[in-house]
């Protein structure tokens, strides 16, 4: 009970001491919340180009030509895919309209010499029109221009437009679980880092061995700190996300927060390795940098690795920040369970394991 009580007064002085760090609070509060509000009003404020995939069935000189008028509308953003990746983009929000070309679409009957009459499907995102049904008047245009052209019978070529139920998700769903790996990154390896080597240097620790207190049970205070402020980092981010610019949290919130207490201690570890191998504040710096900043711009924190070469993808795809950002945009995004989530859980936990054998190794309290 004794030893309780004794460690839950360290802790209270450390987060007291935090509080007061300036430099500590705004790299891991007010900076995130930055980021959060700045892409969130740019996702907002923005006017995208209206993205369409298309799917083409047919083999006719007149599908070619249809696709390649939307070609060359500067507005539209034209992809042909498969039919269920086109359906699986929808779902996901990565497009603004599914257009499907059926097999027979350009296709002349052997007896009349006629284009025979077709039907064109497209789908849109219905919880989010907009974009979706501006793009059908565009395609219902170019549709009537085509059967002006062909013949000034009833019409042969038709659209058929329907709405389909999807996540709706926006840019804030895949940059904010990105922003939350990086701030726990920059809570666990900088803000250890730098208060233990200033501590350090200044004498601290030592002075703290020759007091009654447990030199163990003040670092678990530290750690249990840094704990508490990443709760209440990805508590206020997400909080903010949600009612200020519709993120979207489909998987269960428990779960999200055991990804991020789980990537707490993994980067509390490499910031008690990095406390270790620096001498003083000026190595400090560069030493965290150094591990970080990679981890930063490979692991799909503000962009998608997917187009990185396959020799990059295979060391990047291993980095723990990447596992981390997956493991919380898979939750958020598509609501991904905790049984399809054991790669990045091994792959957070042996980054934890090894780093924590590392800051053992190479900690000093001098």
């Amino acid at each position: 009970m004794k030893g309780f009580r004794s460690l839950w007064t360290l802790t209270a002085v450390s987060i007291k001491m935090y509080f007061r760090n300036r430099t500590a609070v705004f790299f891991t509060l007010f900076l995130p919340l930055v980021f959060i509000a700045v892409f969130g009003l740019l996702s907002k404020s923005s006017a995208p180009i209206i993205k369409l995939d298309i799917t083409n069935q047919s083999h006719s000189e007149l599908a070619s030509g249809f696709i390649t008028a939307l070609d060359k509308i500067s507005t539209f953003d034209v992809t042909q895919t498969s039919e269920q990746n086109a359906a699986n983009q929808l779902g996901k929000g990565k497009i603004d309209l599914q257009v499907i070309i059926p097999a027979d679409f350009g296709q002349m009957n052997s007896k009349t010499h006629q284009i025979e009459p077709t039907q064109l499907t497209t789908h849109y995102n219905q919880a989010s029109p907009g974009n979706g049904q501006t793009a059908n008047l565009v395609l219902g245009q170019i549709l009537a221009g085509i059967n002006s052209g062909i013949s000034h019978t009833p019409q042969i070529i038709s659209l058929d437009s329907t709405g389909v139920k999807t996540n709706n998700l926006t840019e804030i769903d895949f940059l904010l679980p990105g922003i939350l790996g990086m701030t726990i990154m920059q809570l666990g390896i900088f803000s250890v880092a730098f208060a233990f080597v200033s501590m350090k240097t200044t004498g601290m620790l030592r002075r703290i061995q020759a007091t009654p207190t447990h030199p163990v049970n003040f670092v678990i205070a530290q750690a249990i700190t840094r704990l508490i402020i990443g709760v209440l980092d990805v508590a206020l981010l997400v909080g903010l996300g949600v009612v200020f610019f519709g993120f979207h949290l489909l998987g269960s919130l428990v779960l999200f927060m055991f990804f991020a207490i789980l990537g707490t201690l993994v980067f509390l570890a490499f910031g008690f390795a990095v406390a270790g191998f620096a001498k003083d504040e000026n190595a400090a710096a560069p030493i965290a940098n150094i591990v970080s900043f990679p981890m930063l711009l490979l692991s799909g924190v503000f962009f998608p690795s997917t187009g990185f070469p396959t020799w990059l993808r295979a060391i990047t795809d291993r980095l723990p920040l990447t596992y981390l950002v997956d493991a919380l945009r898979s939750i958020a995004n598509q609501g991904t369970p905790i049984t399809q989530l054991g790669g990045d859980v091994l792959g957070l936990t042996i980054w934890g394991i090894v780093m924590f054998f590392v800051a053992v190794k190479v900690f000093s309290w001098e």
